[in-house]
């Protein structure tokens, strides 16, 4: 029986060539590098001591729709939310889509210059695609 969190492993990419990679950990674990451009290049991560974008921790939420990726530790409350869509409408060939939308809390004002870090927030449908 496949898992809630099957459908979110392996290598994603959006238009602009950045790539999810999504590895399972265990049961509704996972960990997700964010990769900037067709290089694959790490984002550095200046509100977390420079770390790069790598083997973030990742859970999936909202009964198996989506997938709660930790840009900071965990509890920090800035996170990186995978929605999956089946046949995703705004995407020409209405493939599979990770959504993606970043969230933090409203009183830690500090992380707004943060957002453009991961650019603009387009879709990304599977890399064998």
């Amino acid at each position: 029986m496949e898992s809630s969190i099957d459908k979110f492993i392996g290598k994603w990419v959006n238009s602009d060539g950045n790539q999810l990679i999504i590895r399972r950990r265990t049961g509704s674990l996972a960990v997700v590098s964010f990769l900037i451009g067709p290089n694959g290049i790490p984002l550095s991560r200046p509100y977390y001591d420079g770390r790069p974008s790598t083997d973030m921790e990742a859970r999936v939420r909202d009964y198996g729709s989506t997938l709660q990726v930790n840009l900071w530790t965990s509890g920090k409350g800035f996170e990186l939310h995978l929605t999956f869509e089946n046949s995703y409408q705004l995407d020409e060939r209405r493939r599979s889509s990770l959504v993606p939308a970043l969230t933090w809390r409203e009183e830690d004002t500090t992380l707004d210059e943060y957002c453009n870090l991961f650019g603009r927030l387009k879709h990304f449908t599977r890399a064998d695609n």
